[in-house]
């Protein structure tokens, strides 16, 4: 789609779109089956192997339908994009930690739905580990291919959009609509989820259809899509990795292929540099700002990242450091982070910010070995691999709906 096209007009029809697919199929499936039988369904999914027999036969021929790359996919391209993932994943690593997922959470309304999942959710920082599952899946060596895991942890992500899409219209109640390409849908459901009810009733979410769309709307994913192919190796850029326009152009292109596993409508994917700045800047401009549900998330994040990965003191200021790098003051004042620490500190932080950036920019013309950051990012992205590859209490981190939502 050109540019030229991406409207607010465009945008806007796009936040009443969720996934018409991947709804069917959870509705059909909640039915007859019960939500941890789908997390059950889903922990047997193991790469991109065969489908094991138990599973449902709505759930069976949903996979089989969404699992063909698209027409335009480049294997070449996704090969080349896992070649520079694994050259340099760890420093991709802290710009997903400090530039993909705080811009995620200046987005007003989505981010609610984020919000939402904590407040259900026993760890703060279940978003955090799954998230970065899925990112080690898409970037992993043959993530598309038969050995790999993308699609099988893409398709996971997608039915658990639904269904957290699904409880949310329940607690809505039968007034709720959802959205497909062609025509608004009513959806009457009934049995709302207790726990989903409850943060309603105290008055903690609040969403209304007509003023804020479908919840994990077409937009929404776009966005946080970008966030991933557009905001991570831009991130990689500004830590001193020097990306030739073709690198760049492989990063993306992955990422198209999973937002076309993910049901991202094609006409809401950039393809080129240009145009993912055009639609990353229009989307933000649109849904961006300040919001106590983008300000605790940040927090959150921040948290995590202090007590797991930077546990010395002195270390621990380089998380809103480099997330200053990363995503520019603007943005950072955005997600609070201004109000996190003193007025001294924050001013410390800026001029930290600064002063690396300075550093990256004229260091910058004499090679990768004499990045400033380069080495601080390592040793970072080696515990965040480790940590984000299991929970807080060791075990190995599952894509699921959250328990809470039952």
């Amino acid at each position: 789609m050109a540019r030229a096209q991406w409207t607010d007009d465009f945008l806007t029809a796009q936040r009443r779109i969720g996934d018409p697919v991947g709804d069917a199929v959870i509705r059909t499936v909640f039915d007859r089956k019960h939500i941890t039988e789908l997390d059950t369904f889903m922990g047997e999914l193991v790469g991109n192997a065969e489908l094991p027999d138990s599973l449902p036969e709505e759930i069976r021929s949903f996979l089989e339908a969404t699992s063909a790359l698209p027409d335009w996919a480049d294997i070449h391209r996704i090969r080349a994009a896992a070649r520079l993932f694994n050259a340099y994943g760890l420093v991709s690593l802290v710009s997903l930690v400090c530039a993909s997922l705080p811009e995620c959470y200046t987005m007003r309304t989505g981010v609610r739905i984020l919000d939402l999942t904590n407040q259900l959710g026993g760890h703060t920082n279940r978003r955090l580990h799954q998230t970065a599952m899925m990112v080690l899946a898409v970037m992993g060596p043959h993530g598309f291919e038969p050995a790999g895991r993308a699609i099988r942890q893409t398709q996971k992500v997608r039915l658990i959009h639904a269904a957290i899409r699904y409880r949310i219209m329940s607690a809505l109640g039968t007034g709720a609509v959802l959205a497909s390409a062609g025509a608004e849908i009513p959806v009457l459901v009934s049995g709302a989820v207790r726990s989903v009810n409850d943060v309603i009733g105290r008055g903690r979410f609040d969403w209304q259809m007509e003023r804020d769309g479908c919840p994990i709307s077409q937009e929404d994913l776009a966005f946080t899509l970008l966030t991933f192919g557009h905001v991570i190796p831009r991130g990689m850029e500004t830590l001193g990795v020097k990306l030739t326009p073709q690198e760049y152009d492989a990063f993306l292109h992955t990422w198209n292929v999973s937002a076309a596993i993910l049901g991202v409508d094609e006409d809401l994917m950039a393809h080129t540099r240009e145009d993912a700045e055009v639609l990353f800047a229009r989307i933000k401009a649109r849904q961006a700002g300040s919001s106590p549900a983008g300000a605790r998330l940040a927090d959150s994040l921040l948290i995590v990242v202090e007590r797991d990965f930077l546990r010395l003191p002195i270390l621990r200021p380089l998380g809103p450091i480099l997330t200053r790098v990363l995503v520019g003051n603007d943005t950072a004042r955005m997600l609070g982070l201004n109000t996190r620490h003193s007025a001294a500190v924050s001013a410390v932080h800026g001029a930290a910010a600064v002063l690396v950036g300075a550093m990256q920019r004229v260091i910058a013309p004499f090679g990768q070995s004499f990045q400033p950051l380069m080495p601080i990012a390592a040793i970072l992205g080696r515990r965040i691999v480790d940590h984000l590859t299991s929970t807080t209490y060791g075990t190995r981190v599952q894509l699921e709906i959250p328990r809470e939502w039952d």
